[in-house]
């Protein structure tokens, strides 16, 4: 029996953290369905399990104030990891969709109402295993409990 699309995304959420515990980081689910705590930053996982990662909605996406994605591939057996600053992913998933509906005249030719997009792999190639985002985590937090 083939997984769900809930079984993969928890899956990817498992695979983030075990791989954040074999980088060394402090590790935990959060919550859930989403959220996972890497050294004590709370990070968005998204999983692929068909080659890119769909995003329902763009501008609820874009409106989001998550502060780092882990975005884990799990097409065809692959485990690839993606850590990349909120920001950042936000204004190229926002970049990219733009463009897209320029060069489509503003109007989605077969659904004008979706609001979906989606990321690629070659998109977010630079953040491949960018586990060392967490490393600022641990100073900010023990520099907290210190307070």
């Amino acid at each position: 029996m083939p997984p769900s699309n809930y079984q993969k995304h928890q899956a990817g959420r498992h695979l983030a953290v075990a791989e954040a515990l074999l980088h060394g980081y402090s590790a935990s689910l959060h919550g859930p369905q989403t959220f996972v705590t890497i050294n004590g930053r709370k990070a968005a996982v998204q999983a692929a399990a068909q080659g890119t990662w769909m995003i329902a909605d763009i501008d609820r996406m874009t409106a989001m104030s998550v502060d780092v994605y882990v975005l884990v591939d799990v097409t065809e057996g692959r485990r690839d990891f993606y850590v990349v600053p909120g920001d950042d992913l936000r204004a190229g998933v926002r970049e990219r969709h733009d463009e897209f509906m320029a060069s489509v005249g503003g109007v989605r030719p077969r659904n004008p109402e979706s609001r979906h997009t989606a990321i690629y792999p070659k998109d977010v190639e630079s953040w491949r295993d960018r586990w060392s985002l967490f490393d600022d985590a641990t100073q900010h937090v023990v520099g907290e409990a210190h307070s």
